[in-house]
């Protein structure tokens, strides 16, 4: 009996180690409509960050929508990529300094503002900025929105964006 159970268990060990190595060879191939199965893809992996900043002065206004937002052309954004890789936007605080620390996008900032009222006194109104991207072949558009589109009467500040590709 221990025979049996030995040999049972040197089987299973070679066929986990065979499935391991068989997964290990096709993990580069692709699977999709675009390529046949049978034409491997070889492995690749790059990864590129680029600043993206907004001077306060560039920032538009779109009426329609009542939101802030800039686009960039990047080049980088084949279609390729736009089909294939990971991209993600953080917006990046004090930047160029020891103490830079990056929020992913999404992200929301919890403001007020004093505000005087048509009578004549004065209160704290709270509101919401909702900073969010959206991206395309060759674009990205970075959009900030305020909750009830309470906008002071100058535009939103500069930012630093950092967009990270990986594919």
């Amino acid at each position: 009996m221990r025979n049996k159970c030995k040999f049972f268990m040197k089987k299973l060990t070679f066929l986990f180690v065979s499935m391991v190595l068989a997964l290990s060879f096709a993990s580069c191939e692709r699977n999709n409509n675009n390529q046949p199965q049978n034409e491997p893809e070889p492995c690749r992996f790059h990864k590129v960050t680029l600043d993206l900043v907004v001077d306060q002065r560039d920032w538009q206004f779109d009426n329609e929508a009542q939101q802030y937002y800039y686009h960039f052309d990047v080049e980088e954004l084949t279609a390729d990529i736009y089909n294939y890789a990971e991209l993600s936007i953080s917006r990046e605080f004090n930047s160029g300094t020891a103490n830079a620390y990056q929020v992913a996008l999404p992200m929301t900032n919890y403001l007020e503002e004093q505000v005087t009222y048509t009578d004549g006194t004065t209160g704290t109104v709270y509101y919401q900025q909702h900073i969010d991207y959206r991206f395309g072949v060759k674009y990205v558009e970075i959009q900030v929105t305020n909750s009830d589109h309470i906008y002071a009467a100058e535009n939103p500040e500069s930012m630093t964006f950092r967009m990270q590709l990986t594919y």
